[in-house]
């Protein structure tokens, strides 16, 4: 006799998804902003920790242009597939919403120049922990 189990595999929107949804829209804005270097970023934010998510996210995708050899490919928000640029800074996220450091610091090692690590590894720890609390629901003016 066979049992068959059911598993849920209803699409349902997740921290993951809110998180893409969040870097594709600031993206297309960040673009167009002025540069800045990144630990200057660093150092206003570290200064002002009471920033939203978009905040950081911005600040995390403005040093992402600058640490990578090649700007990261963040696809349009209602794009269906994802970019391998899009799933490291998920995977990034991810990481160290769960506290796994091991996988954070491969993760950054993978990509990213020594002298960029540090503040990128901030960001985006600075990011996971505001979307983890939620900020996410409410896009201030972009």
């Amino acid at each position: 006799m066979q049992t068959h189990r059911k598993f849920d595999i209803s699409p349902q929107p997740n921290h993951s998804d809110a998180a893409l949804a969040l870097l594709r829209v600031l993206m297309r804005t960040c673009r167009a902003k002025a540069h800045m270097p990144v630990f200057e970023a660093c150092a206003l934010l570290h200064h002002s920790p009471g920033q939203s998510a978009q905040v950081y996210a911005d600040a995390l995708l403005r040093s992402l242009v600058q640490a990578l050899p090649k700007p990261p490919v963040i696809h349009a928000v209602a794009a269906p597939e994802r970019s391998f640029d899009e799933n490291w800074l998920l995977a990034l996220l991810a990481a160290i919403s769960r506290e796994d450091h091991i996988s954070a610091t491969f993760l950054l090692r993978a990509r990213l120049p020594l002298h960029y690590r540090r503040s990128v590894g901030w960001l985006a720890a600075q990011l996971a922990a505001r979307l983890d609390e939620g900020e996410t629901n409410s896009f201030s003016r972009i």
